[in-house]
């Protein structure tokens, strides 16, 4: 039971290159997955959102796909996954964020 009061549930939000197709789309989200069950997570839900226009330009990009993952993960596990992120040459933005017991009731109904 102790190790379960060490894992949290989050959410991460991810663009990915728009100039990809499908297939590698696929195995950027499946290395995103594969990374957290390395550390020890599991992957709750993916949401692909599909392809969607970008509020400004990033790396001279107006478009990226939209990847929404919700995983349980130990803490000390996120420090990593976000470097892995950023390091990813085909993952444009990223953010990861805890996911508190009132967004868990919201997304429920």
């Amino acid at each position: 039971m102790a190790e379960s009061k060490k894992q949290k549930q989050y959410e991460s939000v991810f663009i990915v290159r728009p100039n990809l197709d499908e297939d590698a789309v696929d195995r950027t989200i499946n290395a995103v997955e594969e990374f957290i069950k390395a550390q020890g997570g599991s992957v709750d839900s993916v949401d692909k959102k599909g392809r969607k226009r970008l509020a400004y330009e990033v790396e001279k990009m107006r478009d990226g796909y939209y990847v929404v993952i919700t995983f349980t993960a130990k803490t000390e596990s996120i420090s990593p996954l976000k470097r892995m992120m950023i390091l990813s040459e085909d993952i444009i933005r990223s953010l990861i964020v805890v996911l508190e017991e009132e967004a868990k009731a919201a997304t429920s109904q």
